[in-house]
């Protein structure tokens, strides 16, 4: 290694823990950034520290951009390793990012998918294999929302995929279904759960098929299900579904954005929803699409929309999980349902104030060797064995929500290594217990020392101990009622304790849709064209509580059925032809300045989302001469062609000497010589002009023109829309800044759009 080159090793603060990484220089430049340790979810992590290393060392800077989504954990890792190369005397010499400046870019899909998790991939998969156009929009820097923290673990039920693991084990839909209303006590929207246990199968043959995902028997056959037909990936991590889907849906042409955040929706010209505007940085995306599925997520994250039910319960879901879509759809007044539900385990550490990690996995194989609940006072609260809604109720019962898992050597083992499996560091579990005076409560010793550490009245949790020692002996317990085949004695006398506490990151609740196909209702029970939902934003299927594996089961399942409903109704649109007014707008001036262009432009900002407003240049038609016309110029001829196949033209003229500029009337003069697409064709006239009067004289030329014998078009009568004074209307996105001119300019359109109608209407008569 030369003198120039250095390996800096520091650490940084990330949302779970401490991350420990190297970075590599050489002459004072960045060369890597090497991850070496961290406690962060991975499906995450794997995700965006590519593309930070990458900002960093294309910029060579560590002043760059957080990704969205993980602002905590790429901040503090910038932070640091900012203060890490100055203390090693590195002096780094930024290269300036190009500027970019901001740009509206316009899309076309037939389908278009919000949310990046779990049911907006499948939705998306779904959609390409009917041979469909799809674009996912994603408001973080990474894919796989909330399902990015959960397992794999998902039902089979129906599937080819669960035939050849379980054989014939006379699982149906119908006995999913009867499990589903039984452990939500009822609570359940029947309809949505019979869409979800008759979809599951079908959604997991074509899901496993499409991304070459390979399902096997979990690991956790969990007491709520009567049977078991629970399966997992080999990895037994959502991470392996997220990356293995999403690199399948890029490679057979589905379109990913990420870090967009959908703003707003927008409709057409008779109200019903055709596309989205997202806003990312230094750019609007602006979306049409035939159909639109919502697989936003829950909104957990939001303390505005929590109801009283998740008081003093710890939350471990995605901080993003805002709630977005109540803001974006608030204009269509959408039918929710039960927005207070949550979904609360039982199985959560805190490793941070109101912040959990989930335990799930481990505790339940803790209590399958023998372990039991205790709360702080050293007694058992529930049969260990039952469902986990008994132990959620239980914890939920106690004055300080809490309860500890006593278990011997032999089960921590056990515990220990599915915390590993499930996001948990070896280094981050030796951290719990070498700061006993920290939370989370984790601690080892005798049952003395243990309850000291955990704060358990210990003359109680002997006494306890004792007593289970003896139920377990005869095989019999007369406190709970404990299954004998799980009533295991301790052995040894080293025991642990791990605190356990509520904690929910899924809501239960949301919008309401159609059981048919998914597709949303409004307040009034109506359906929402062209709009289906799916995932946790629109819940019901598992009512108010879900069994373990069945908010994946939901996901995959709702995905499945609502890719399939909006590539129908895309189907269905484009054998109908398109609902929107093709509008083709002429910028009236041959000058590369103009202040009628940016006019256009922000009549296409403001129309767009309810026509096809297409802008037109007349700057390179060259100057009409009769000499010419028997070899007619190409672009002469593709313009007409444009203006024939619209519903409308609008032409945006400047005012040169009290008419129109020569190359308008030039332009014109090619269109109705061995052309005459204006025949017929409605017409809009509009014009500004840096003078008071905003192009009145031209504006009349013009129409003078264009009734003459050869042009023949169809001008709309009255509702002239002139901007006088153009030098202060417009702002630096070329969108006019005069709230009065945006309102009747908006007036003048819709009344060109009624003008197009009665004259179609005319015509067919």
């Amino acid at each position: 290694m030369s003198n120039s080159e250095k390996q800096i090793k520091g650490q940084a603060k990330g949302h779970n823990g401490i991350i420990d990484y190297e970075i590599d220089v050489a002459d004072d430049k960045v060369k890597d950034l090497k991850i070496l340790k961290h406690s962060e979810t991975s499906g995450i992590f794997n995700q965006v520290i590519d593309k930070l290393k990458k900002s960093i060392v294309d910029e060579q800077s560590f002043d760059v951009d957080t990704i969205s989504g993980a602002t905590v954990m790429t901040k503090s890792i910038l932070d640091s390793a900012k203060d890490s190369t100055k203390e090693e005397d590195v002096h780094l010499t930024p290269i300036p990012k190009k500027v970019v400046e901001h740009q509206t870019t316009r899309l076309k899909t037939d389908v278009v998918v919000i949310g990046g998790g779990e049911a907006g991939l499948v939705a998306g998969a779904r959609v390409l294999t009917e041979g469909q156009n799809v674009i996912l929009v994603e408001k973080n820097g990474y894919l796989g929302g909330a399902t990015i923290l959960n397992g794999s673990n998902v039902t089979g039920t129906g599937s080819e995929v669960s035939k050849k693991i379980f054989g014939n084990s006379g699982d149906t839909p119908e006995h999913l279904a009867e499990d589903v209303a039984r452990e939500s006590k009822d609570s359940n929207y029947p309809d949505l759960t019979n869409l979800m246990a008759h979809n599951i199968g079908s959604a997991i043959d074509f899901i496993s098929d499409f991304a070459g995902l390979e399902y096997q028997k979990a690991q956790t056959q969990t007491i709520e299900h009567s049977i078991d037909r629970q399966i997992e990936l080999p990895t037994a991590s959502s991470y392996e579904f997220i990356k293995k889907v999403s690199k399948a849906f890029e490679d057979k042409g589905g379109k990913v954005i990420l870090s967009a955040r959908v703003e707003q929706l927008t409709f057409d010209s008779k109200g019903n929803l055709n596309g989205l505007v997202a806003e990312s940085d230094n750019e609007t995306i602006k979306i049409k699409a035939k159909s639109v599925v919502l697989a936003a997520g829950g909104h957990g994250a939001n303390a505005k929309m929590r109801g009283a039910e998740s008081e003093g319960i710890d939350y471990y879901g995605p901080m993003t999980a805002t709630g977005d879509a109540y803001s974006f759809n608030s204009e269509l007044k959408l039918k929710t349902h039960d927005l207070g539900w949550y979904k609360i385990y039982p199985h959560g550490v805190e490793v941070e104030p109101g912040i959990a990690k989930l335990t799930t996995y481990a505790s339940k194989e803790a209590t399958d060797l023998g372990s039991i609940y205790v709360n702080s006072k050293g007694k058992r609260i529930v049969n260990e064995s039952a469902p986990y809604t008994d132990d959620r109720d239980a914890i939920l019962e106690q004055p300080d929500r809490i309860s500890y898992l006593v278990m011997d050597e032999r089960t921590w083992k056990a515990f220990y290594d599915l915390l590993v499996l499930h996001d948990f560091l070896p280094e981050e579990i030796k951290g719990f217990f070498d700061n006993q005076d920290k939370k989370p409560v984790f601690a080892k010793g005798s049952l003395a020392d243990v309850a000291k550490v955990a704060g358990i009245d210990a003359t109680q949790l002997e006494k306890t101990v004792s007593d289970y020692q003896g139920y377990a002996e005869k095989g019999r317990d007369p406190e709970f009622g404990r299954d004998a085949k799980f009533l295991h004695q301790f052995e040894g006398d080293t025991f642990y304790v791990v605190e356990q506490r509520g904690r929910y990151a899924t809501t239960l609740g949301g919008y309401s849709v159609s059981p048919a196909n998914l597709e949303l209702l409004d307040e009034s029970d109506k359906l929402v064209p062209n709009y289906f939902g799916a995932g946790e934003v629109i819940g019901g299927a598992n009512g108010h509580d879900s069994m373990p594996s069945m908010m994946n089961t939901w996901g995959i399942s709702s995905g499945y059925v609502a890719g399939e409903a909006a590539s129908k109704n895309a189907d269905r649109l484009n054998e109908v032809g398109g609902q929107e007014k093709k509008i083709v707008s002429l910028v009236g001036t041959n000058a590369s300045k103009s202040y009628n262009r940016k006019l256009l432009h922000s009549m296409r900002d403001l129309f767009d989302a309810q026509t096809d407003f297409e802008i037109c240049e007349i700057k390179d038609i060259p100057m009409f001469n009769e000499d010419l016309l028997e070899s007619e110029p190409q672009i002469v001829k593709d313009l007409a062609a444009k203006i024939e196949d619209a519903d409308g033209i609008v032409i945006s003229t400047p005012e040169y000497d009290h008419s129109v500029p020569a190359s308008l009337k030039s332009a014109i003069e090619w269109l109705s010589s061995i052309e005459h697409p204006f025949t017929d064709k409605p017409v809009m006239i509009v014009g500004t002009s840096l003078g008071i009067q905003g192009t009145v004289r031209a504006q009349t030329n013009l129409r003078q023109i264009l009734d003459s014998p050869g042009v023949d078009a169809k001008v709309m009568p009255g509702s002239e829309f002139m901007l006088p004074q153009a030098g202060n209307k417009f702002d630096e996105d070329n969108k006019i800044t005069d709230s009065g001119s945006v309102d009747f300019l908006k007036s003048c359109f819709n009344k060109f759009l009624k003008f197009i109608e009665m004259d179609k209407s005319l015509a067919s008569e």
